[in-house]
């Protein structure tokens, strides 16, 4: 029930957008609701379901097309759809999401996303530099508007990143408030608790987000992670099954795969 939810509101948000009104203002800036339609995308992107974010930024490239925010979603869409065996289209995404984090002075979105292709591409260094980039951007951000529930989601997935797994947790639970994304929010949550070894909390936050959105493929195979640390690699396999069938192209899919064919040893 909580996924149909989600969806409605998606949709509902994606009306507002279009009619003058988002997210229960009665008028909104251009780069408010750039952000808003951004921010719907990036959340279908984040989940793998590259199809879904195509058509809600197709519906508003016409309107928001030269903003920095639609640009990133779309470079972000970009190299995701890329993946599936067009490595030209990967370098088109990189290069403007590259181009993103430059043009403007303080943002913590390009600049996270950044991390995670110069990460997928054993860029260690250069992506950690980009998370605390981001990290500090989103603080800013954060200090000039606590309530931005979009500067607190990226501060706590950028601390996330960067080892900070106290402060970004208290990021993120106010993201959650702002009404950021839950799905969004519980996967980073999760990670925060994979990433310092406290499997059980990770693997119920990774519960509570597939609950939200049981189309979420990457929490799939963390949460197969979680399982096998905890010592269920009958659960693991099922998870990276389902992982490996909704995001065939993902960047741990070829992990996935390979130990579904040794079995989880």
């Amino acid at each position: 029930m909580t996924h149909f939810i989600r969806f409605t509101t998606v949709t509902a948000v994606i009306l507002a957008l279009f009619s003058g009104s988002a997210l229960g203002q009665e008028t909104e800036t251009p780069s408010n609701a750039a952000e808003s339609l951004a921010n719907l995308a990036i959340a279908d992107l984040a989940a793998w379901k590259n199809k879904s974010a195509r058509k809600i930024l197709r519906k508003g490239k016409a309107k928001y097309g030269s903003t920095p925010e639609f640009q990133t979603a779309w470079a972000l869409l970009e190299i995701q759809e890329g993946a599936d065996d067009n490595q030209k289209k990967v370098d088109k995404g990189i290069k403007s999401l590259t181009q993103m984090t430059k043009k403007k002075s303080v943002d913590a979105v390009a600049t996270y996303y950044h991390g995670e292709v110069l990460y997928q591409q054993s860029k260690r260094e250069e992506a950690h530099a980009a998370w605390q980039t981001a990290a500090e951007h989103a603080a800013v951000l954060v200090a000039a508007d606590p309530k931005d529930a979009t500067a607190q989601f990226y501060l706590g997935a950028s601390l996330v990143r960067t080892k900070e797994f106290g402060t970004a947790r208290k990021a993120l639970r106010k993201a959650k408030r702002g009404e950021f994304d839950p799905a969004m929010v519980h996967h980073q949550v999760g990670l925060s608790y994979l990433f310092s070894e406290e499997w059980e909390k990770a693997r119920r936050e990774f519960d509570k987000g597939l609950e939200i959105d049981p189309r979420y493929a990457p929490m799939y195979y963390w949460r197969g992670m979680a399982w096998d640390k905890i010592g269920r690699k009958d659960n693991m396999l099922i998870d990276l099954d389902q992982y490996v069938k909704l995001a065939p192209n993902a960047p741990d899919a070829g992990k996935a795969r390979a130990l579904l064919s040794a079995g989880g040893r």
